[in-house]
């Protein structure tokens, strides 16, 4: 057997030489200190050098002591233990890093997950308040993804989503930008060491690229393209917190799809007025009012949802102001919240109103211009609220006017509401296919309806929803 003061020497060097190795890593990480490597450290890369020359120490202190007592048979023991240990930790190393990229990454786009990215950006945000700098991020929602969703299906919507989160990975790595999936069809891009500006004609380059990048079925969109709208908002040095430069690239996300969507907008309180702001929040609020109505009458409910998707829809078709947009998007939310005030049985019943039951449903938009009134926050919807069943020969109700002596933007309403109740089953009336219910658009286009905003409506529906059309025109040729 060997003597220990002939492994000492062997022994005080590995320790000098692990030492050595020890500081010389600390000063390559003091020397790269960046907040993206420090986002590295803190994902453990640190703890794995550690552990990798723990491992070497001990292996060379195994090693000298089976030659010191076994020579070369000792040298061969040695291999075989490495050779297994070589197998084990390469096991466990890729379990290691399967189970980090499981963590941090999104499982159908393979970019960085919501988790991954809020942690992220608030190591930069820390980074950059203490060391300063500037960065810019990026929000960016693919436009009318839902209607691609509807018409080709989940599975070839999940295929897009995935191509749009390979190309956005590909186009920003050689700038070295972050790029996540933050949700749905909204991906997050943190643009280091760049300026609002800058990252403004970036995103604008990356989405005319895109739009000119073909992709099954997108012919069938709006746009006839992948398009995406864009909000970007830049680290200021007196921001608190990262939530506030999350909260203003989200309100510039909103205020570019407010502008119709496939651009590029940057936060900007004079351009982004407060009466954008309050539109927001007006409609939260109405949201919130009109989920009464989810717990008593599931089909208005859906139905005044539908409705306002169609208004804000037909409203960028429209010769009309922002605030009349505004008016009619906020009218068709809340058009039909006087029914609350109708009793269950009327509102349920799955045979056709009585005269007495239909007086009574009647008065449901009187109940609805008091509601509106008592909150005192949205007086700019009670004509909407009130005279969306007017009609244009004076007919409606509750007061029989007609032509233009009913608002305009209650004529419109009228007309989408109308087309809304035609294409939704009732209990108690057969579902129009949307063909049929264009045909009833047409045929009651001088008495019911405005003339005016028919064919304008029509070709609407036709534009956004041609798989509607052409399933219904398939069902009536069968």
């Amino acid at each position: 057997m060997g003597n220990f003061d002939n492994l000492f020497p062997y022994i005080i060097s590995l320790f000098v030489y692990f030492l050595l190795n020890l500081f010389i890593t600390f000063v390559f990480f003091v020397v790269s200190a960046h907040p993206e490597f420090k986002g590295i450290l803190n994902r453990g890369l640190l703890k794995e050098v550690f552990f990798a020359y723990f491992v070497t120490l001990l292996l060379s202190l195994v090693l000298i002591i089976l030659i010191d007592n076994e020579g070369f048979f000792g040298l061969f023991l040695f291999t075989v233990l490495v050779v297994l240990l070589s197998i084990t930790f390469g096991k466990v190393l890729e379990w290691y890093q399967e189970m980090s990229n499981q963590a941090n990454k999104d499982y159908l786009t393979g970019l960085y997950n919501h988790g991954y990215f809020k942690d992220y950006l608030k190591e930069l945000f820390r980074e950059t308040k203490k060391a300063g700098g500037q960065f810019s991020l990026a929000f960016l929602d693919l436009d009318d993804f839902k209607k691609y969703n509807d018409y080709h299906g989940h599975v070839q919507g999940d295929r897009l989503l995935k191509f749009v989160g390979e190309y956005l990975k590909n186009e920003t790595k050689e700038q070295g930008f972050t790029v996540a999936r933050y949700g749905g069809e909204e991906f997050a891009i943190v643009l280091p060491k760049t300026t609002k500006h800058e990252a403004a004609t970036f995103m604008d380059g990356l989405r005319k690229k895109l739009n000119d990048t073909p992709f099954d079925g997108v012919d069938r969109l709006p746009y006839r393209c992948i398009s995406f709208s864009c909000g970007i908002a830049e680290y200021e040095a007196e921001m608190y917190e990262e939530s506030e430069l999350l909260h203003k690239a989200d309100q510039a996300l909103y205020y570019s799809k407010t502008q119709g969507k496939n651009n590029v907008q940057l936060y900007d309180e004079k351009r982004i007025s407060r009466d954008a702001l309050k539109f927001k929040e007006d409609l939260d609020a109405i949201e919130e009012q009109l989920k009464l109505l989810l717990y008593k009458d599931v089909y208005t409910y859906r139905h005044s949802k539908r409705v306002f998707k169609y208004a804000m829809e037909f409203s960028d078709r429209l010769s009309l102001t922002e605030e009349e947009k505004r008016t009619l998007i906020l009218g068709a939310l809340v058009h039909d919240i006087g029914k609350i005030e109708v009793s269950r049985d009327i509102i349920n019943k799955t045979s056709k109103l009585d005269r007495d039951e239909w007086e009574i449903m009647k008065k449901h938009v009187i109940w609805g211009k008091e509601i509106v009134l008592s909150d005192g926050r949205f007086e700019e919807v009670i004509p909407l609220v009130e005279l969306h069943h007017e009609r244009y020969d004076g007919r409606g109700y509750p007061y029989g006017l007609r032509g233009e002596e009913i608002p305009k933007l209650a004529r419109i309403l009228c007309i989408i509401d109308s087309f809304d109740a035609m294409t939704t089953d009732r209990p108690y009336q057969r579902t129009k296919t949307f063909s049929e219910a264009i045909v009833e658009l047409r045929r009651c286009s001088g008495t019911q309806f405005d003339p005016q905003y028919v064919e304008p409506f029509i070709q609407m529906i036709e534009e956004y929803y041609p798989e509607k059309i052409a399933n219904a025109n398939e069902a009536v040729s069968m």
